[in-house]
């Protein structure tokens, strides 16, 4: 029955005068007041909302592969830093005769996209028949590139990548650990919804059950017919079904909790008792001023700006390596030969070189293709940027709206919870004094079911979407708001 047909039916009902008071039927029993809150199982543990965030922001699957992906990214981005370190390489070679010192080194320039190139050995031969046995080499060469990669975006090209992706990672986690917090969230006042669900059915059949065994008190002494008693039976099986439902939902929700959190489905944790306010706060703050916020504080929104960025000095380096290659090399080269290795190293002739290298090579169609292929996802990526802040006022909005339909909706389900109650009581009681059958006893049963199970479903929901409404506003501190 639909909230207008109970509360046309509670009037019109009401309207009715009603007979003298009659003494209540034993058979049927009032409703006993019930906490809506199921009780937990006897060996479970129960843990707040907060204690549950903790657990998963240490244990759930999704958030522990995204610290891993983390890590590996931050190792790569120290290992592409290391190119920027001095390169050492100690070197020894003995074969037959022959012995060989040296050392070899190396630096890339950092801005300049230069490198820095030499080493050193000394050298021993004793099957020499002349009296210069030693002998010492020096290589050192300074290369600089002036065209083709020269500049701080060229020499850092993969270093920026490498922190870009580490950043990724960052972000990617932080996103990750906010669904977590709203699956968390979620899947904790599941557990409470079908609580107080089960609740609902269990009252339920017991005012059933006393329905059912008043129609039978009824039928022996003949003040109803068979109908109403079959009535009643079917309601009690409808009930009891009702609950076996329930009690499945609850133990579903424990343990996707429970998976959600990183333990096993026959873990004892489960959610504590908690109530549901019906009270809701109604101050919202303007949509434009949470649409702002959204776009000031997403971090899936600074990430894909960055990815704008990094196109663009994708599409500049592009264009840079279209210029023809043009190094400048500055060399210190030096060798001698003595009877000791210091002698061999004092007597070298050390010269100094100068020089320019180039190249060009006719066939740039790769060069130029990667140009257009860089420029192209410029225009790509600023374009899906765009598309993405259209998305999230637009998920800001919903939200706003989801909330605000939610609030009003609570309002209107509680009165309906009344007209649904009052309806119930008016039924009983004209069916306690004979002036109707169950029917309308049923019928309102069934109102009063739905519209308990409707309020709960709109409590839990506001819950959960106050929670997202902060991740989708891109403030939600998961320490902060689930602090114990």
């Amino acid at each position: 029955m639909s909230v207008v047909a109970v509360v046309v039916a509670g009037r019109m009902q009401a309207q009715e005068p009603l007979p003298p008071p009659a003494p209540p039927d034993p058979a049927v029993e009032a409703p006993a007041p019930q906490d809506p809150l199921e009780a937990l199982p006897e060996g479970a543990a129960a843990i707040s909302l907060a204690a549950a965030v903790a657990l998963a922001m240490e244990g759930n699957f999704d958030v522990r592969t995204a610290a891993d992906d983390l890590r590996s990214a931050e190792l790569d981005y120290s290992t592409e830093r290391a190119e920027f370190f001095p390169k050492l390489v100690p070197k020894i070679d003995r074969f037959g005769e022959e012995t060989s010192w040296g050392l070899d080194v190396g630096q890339r320039l950092p801005w300049t996209g230069g490198a820095l190139l030499g080493g050193a050995a000394l050298e021993s031969n004793v099957d020499n028949e002349g009296p210069l046995t030693r002998r010492s080499v020096l290589g050192l060469e300074l290369r600089q590139p002036l065209l083709r990669g020269f500049g701080p975006n060229a020499t850092f090209y993969q270093l920026r990548n490498r922190r870009r992706g580490r950043q990724g990672r960052q972000r990617a986690l932080e996103r990750t650990r906010q669904r977590i917090v709203v699956d968390v969230t979620r899947a904790f006042y599941q557990v409470a919804e079908q609580r107080a669900l089960l609740a609902v059915a269990r009252q339920s059949l017991r005012r059933t059950e006393s329905l059912q065994r008043a129609s039978e008190a009824r039928l022996d002494v003949g003040l109803v017919s068979k109908l109403d008693v079959f009535r009643a039976q079917l309601q009690a099986a409808q009930a009891q079904e009702s609950m076996v439902r329930a009690q499945a939902s609850l133990e579903d929700a424990i343990e996707r909790f429970r998976f959600l959190l990183g333990r096993a489905p026959g873990d004892g944790l489960t959610p504590e008792a908690v109530s549901l306010p019906e009270q809701l706060p109604d101050e919202v703050e303007p949509v434009e001023v949470l649409v702002r916020r959204a776009l000031d504080n997403r971090v899936d929104l600074h990430e894909t700006r960055d990815v704008v960025e990094d196109a663009r000095r994708g599409a500049s380096l592009a264009r840079q390596n279209l210029l023809p290659q043009l190094d400048l090399r500055l060399g210190l080269a030096g060798s001698g030969f003595g009877p000791s290795y210091g002698q061999a190293w004092r007597v070298a002739d050390h010269r100094l070189n100068f020089g320019l290298a180039t190249s060009f090579p006719l066939e740039r169609a790769a060069d130029r293709a990667a140009r257009a292929v860089a420029q192209i996802q410029v225009e790509s990526r600023t374009r899906a940027l765009r598309q993405e802040e259209l998305e999230i006022e637009s998920e800001v909005r919903r939200a706003v709206r989801e909330l605000a339909q939610i609030r009003k909706s609570v309002e209107l389900q509680k009165g309906a919870l009344d007209v649904a109650e009052q309806q119930h009581r008016l039924a009983t009681l004209r069916y306690q004094r004979g002036l109707a059958s169950n029917f309308d006893v049923v019928e309102a049963e069934e109102s009063l079911v739905l519209a308990r199970s409707a309020l709960v479903g709109l409590l839990t929901r506001y819950q959960v979407g106050r929670v997202d409404l902060l991740r989708t506003l891109g403030t939600l501190d998961v320490e902060q708001e689930f602090a114990p």
